[in-house]
């Protein structure tokens, strides 16, 4: 296949896999806005409706405000880890197909659960089960892709998960602003917001009951014939031409190295060879939540706050602005990804993400002296760092997880890397308003998450090797060899074999 070929049926088995982004967009979203709502937060117990401020704001009950709003968004996390846990298994056993598929219907669940809320307890119940359902698409969606995806446009294609995160926030900020317009202060404000996100659960579900299985879990289910014919579906080439022929030879010669090995177990993931890729996605997940996103992404309201914004600004036209820079700036990304490589873009995006934390710190602290027009000043810095986190770490590190594992292991080593995400998640979400307290760091906690990224952008240059334009099946040539760790030499094995032949 001509390497600038792609096809329709290509992005169209992306999107519709890309799906379980919106979802999780679509939570993001929805959280952020409804987490300040008057109703919601007396009706939950951490907003007093007997104080009122002179813009019709209900009080903060100190006592229990930063433990419950933390709970309600680390409980979605802490699904999400459970969820990336419990997917590895049925991806392998199931499919990453009905992975995702079985993502969409725990993601209605959960969203009529917190719609219909009745209690604190309740809604809980809903976010660990709205978590649990983006475990499971976090998990499966980049891999089905990179499992799907030819070589060449492979990061391209993956990239389309985060796109469609951003774009799920923005539907969900636009969607709540209407909401919040026409029914502010009434239960049904809140009940509406939470439960029009059962409509991209039910939308994933409708769409992955028409997609394929991923080729190579088709392979290594030894349905041969099925595989053969996706791969040609997808890179529109008949079974039978050279590309599609040579891409299914490859694919098989390395699924019958790894059979020959035996059944795969979780004790493999520290093998050499293995164990070196799963620390390098666990950490890259790590580094990827200490970035501060998901603190602007679901404390955003209350950040604008507290540089002075009014709660309309705070509540409707900022969020908006937020949500479409975040999908502007993914953009970039997507065509870089597979130009200039993942290595350099984490790179680079680190040390933008860092400069822009710095900054909001500066302004936050000089508009805290003097109130005024400097915060202005914080709420663009916010934005460049979107602009960076978006177009960089936000999809890369996906990418690279999703690719890096042989197939054998490739969902056990995923969940792990997932795992990690959601568990580091849960923590900085717990963390977070805590922190932000004026008793505690207030605004220099951005100093912390600026710190967090020059490490990673140092780690990345020094510790993690480029992928772009290598197969799946090339990982071991960088990864080395799971159970020796030595790096195979395909070209050099190619010339002794032809001097082996020569005799």
């Amino acid at each position: 296949m001509p390497e600038n070929k792609t096809t329709v049926y290509m992005w169209l088995v992306a999107f519709a896999a890309g799906v379980g982004g919106l979802c999780f967009g679509y939570e993001i979203g929805v959280i952020g806005q409804v987490l300040p709502m008057n109703d919601f937060g007396a009706f939950f117990g951490y907003l007093d409706p007997n104080k009122v401020d002179k813009e019709g704001n209900f009080a903060k009950i100190d006592a229990v405000y930063a433990d419950r709003t933390a709970w309600i968004t680390s409980t979605f996390t802490i699904g999400c880890f459970l969820g990336a846990l419990v997917s590895s298994y049925i991806a392998d056993k199931f499919s990453r197909r009905y992975s995702i598929l079985a993502g969409g219907l725990l993601f209605t669940l959960g969203g009529l659960l917190q719609a219909f809320s009745v209690n604190y307890a309740m809604v809980i119940i809903g976010r660990i089960i709205s978590g649990i359902s983006i475990g499971f698409a976090s998990m499966s969606v980049p891999l089905y892709i990179s499992e799907s995806a030819p070589t060449y446009i492979r990061g391209t294609l993956i990239t389309v998960y985060q796109l469609m995160i951003t774009i799920g926030i923005f539907i969900a900020t636009c969607v709540n602003t209407g909401i919040i317009i026409a029914l502010k202060n009434t239960q049904t404000e809140w009940r509406l917001a939470l439960g029009v996100q059962t409509i991209p659960g039910i939308l994933l579900t409708i769409l992955m009951f028409f997609m394929p299985f991923s080729p190579r879990w088709l392979m290594y289910k030894h349905r041969d014939s099925e595989a053969l014919n996706v791969l040609s579906k997808i890179r529109g080439e008949d079974v039978n031409s050279a590309e599609v022929q040579a891409e299914y030879n490859h694919i098989k010669e390395s699924i019958a190295a790894e059979e020959a090995i035996g059944e795969a177990s979780w004790f493999e993931l520290f093998q050499k060879g293995i164990f070196n890729r799963v620390l390098m996605g666990f950490l890259l997940q790590f580094f990827q939540q200490w970035t501060g996103i998901n603190v602007i992404l679901y404390y955003g309201a209350i950040i604008f706050s507290g540089v002075g914004f009014t709660p309309a600004q705070t509540a409707i036209s900022l969020p908006i602005a937020n949500a479409a820079v975040n999908i502007i700036g993914t953009f970039p990304g997507m065509y870089l990804i597979e130009r200039i490589g993942r290595k350099k873009l984490m790179v680079y995006g680190g040390l933008g993400m860092a400069v822009s934390h710095f900054m909001v710190c500066l302004f936050f602290g000089l508009n805290k002296a003097n109130p005024g027009s400097l915060g202005w000043g914080a709420i663009i810095f916010v934005y460049f760092f979107i602009l960076f986190f978006s177009s960089t770490w936000g999809p890369v590190v996906w990418v690279y997880q999703s690719e890096i594992f042989p197939l054998r292991v490739r969902a056990k080593g995923t969940a792990v890397a997932t795992m990690s995400n959601w568990g580091w998640n849960a923590v900085v979400g717990n963390t977070a308003p805590r922190l932000f307290e004026p008793a505690a760091l207030d605004f220099y906690t951005y100093l912390i998450y600026g710190g967090a990224c020059i490490i990673m952008s140092l780690y990345v240059l020094f510790v993690v090797p480029e992928t772009k334009g290598r197969s799946l099946e090339d990982m071991d040539e960088i990864f080395g060899t799971p159970g020796t760790g030595e790096k195979p030499n395909r070209a050099a094995d190619a010339e002794a074999a032809v001097e082996v032949g020569k005799k």
